[in-house]
């Protein structure tokens, strides 16, 4: 009898903690991932992370994950970001905000590479992840820290002697838009058609800001509504604005292809000014052999980590039924 009531005793707790923590995994997955997050609007819109404006902004958390679309791969040292959006009649801004134990800013040294962060972006039908493809472009925006940091250097040690500019610096000597600071702006809009694409927007109309918080960085980019650049993203009222987030590590060796990259889209609708995942009815179709062949990698890295994700999950349920019922039947018999 006492075995028998200790078996009882421990399978009722066992079933109160096992639908406990479902309930808790289904609420805090509805509400971070699958939920709908309001755009905040506001009378003026902040450029610094640090506004406190940005305590009441919503937020969106979104899952990174490596790159491994399209060479070079690598990447993946950061899990996820913090999105929030604030908006007034005329701007737009959105604060990323992520994890990242080092702060690196000086790339005056080699094999230095800098943190960065970027949201792509595209207005009407959802591009392919891969940085849009022929006749889906995507506008990127991009920011970077030694762009910023008063400690940052672009330059190193030996451009403290005299030298020829065009041999040293031959970037900067043919003013490539590339190999120039923003300096004001500190963030650079880019326009794309497919990995391998990226070409400088003709109309730098995107200002970006940066905080270093205490256990990574906040960064804030703020754009007005409407432009007049090709392919930029249209933020005018009524509108879908699809988004991808990417961020760079440079302590990790991340640049470049190498990176964390969301693998699916956030919905930005500007007619109801809220944000929701735009996972569903996902846009295939390309127009090159090469982000066709991305586009279905990226499907297949997506379903890898949420199969991971579940096992893991799982796995992690049937340790804590054991472990509880166990504890709970021995105690009961004592």
């Amino acid at each position: 009898m006492p075995d028998r009531d200790a078996a009882r005793r421990a399978t009722v707790v066992t079933v109160v903690v096992v639908a406990a923590l479902v309930a808790a995994q289904t609420a805090v997955t509805a509400a971070v991932t699958s939920g709908t997050q309001p755009a905040m609007a506001v009378e003026s819109v902040p450029s610094d992370p640090a506004s406190s404006q940005w305590s009441d902004a919503p937020e969106r958390t979104v899952s990174l994950s490596k790159q491994q679309m399209a060479p070079p791969f690598g990447g993946g040292s950061t899990d996820e970001l913090t999105v929030q959006t604030v908006h007034n009649d005329t701007h737009t801004a959105f604060r990323l905000t992520w994890a990242d134990p080092t702060k690196d800013a000086n790339i005056g040294a080699p094999n230095n590479y800098s943190d960065a962060a970027a949201v792509m972006l595209r207005t009407g039908d959802k591009p392919p992840i891969t940085m849009g493809a022929a006749g889906k472009p995507v506008d990127i925006w991009y920011w970077r820290a030694s762009w910023q940091s008063p400690d940052a250097s672009s330059n190193g040690d030996m451009y403290a002697y005299p030298h020829p500019e065009e041999e040293t610096q031959p970037g900067q000597a043919a003013g490539n838009p590339l190999s120039t600071p923003p300096t004001e702006r500190l963030a650079q809009n880019y326009y794309a058609k497919g990995y391998g694409s990226l070409t400088h927007a003709p109309r730098q109309n995107v200002r970006a800001s940066a905080e270093r918080t205490d256990d990574g960085w906040s960064v804030v980019f703020v754009r007005e509504h409407g432009t007049e650049g090709k392919f930029d993203a249209d933020l005018t009222k009524g509108k879908n604005v699809y988004l991808a987030f990417a961020v760079w590590n440079g302590s990790a060796d991340e640049v470049n292809g190498q990176k964390s990259l969301t693998l699916q889209f956030t919905k930005l609708d500007t007619g109801k000014w809220a944000m929701s995942d735009a996972s569903s009815g996902s846009s295939s179709s390309s127009g090159s052999g090469q982000s066709g062949e991305s586009g279905g990698s990226g499907g297949q890295s997506e379903g890898v980590w949420m199969t991971h994700s579940v096992s893991n999950w799982v796995i992690g349920l049937v340790v804590t039924t054991l472990l509880t019922w166990t504890v709970v039947y021995w105690r009961a018999r004592e």
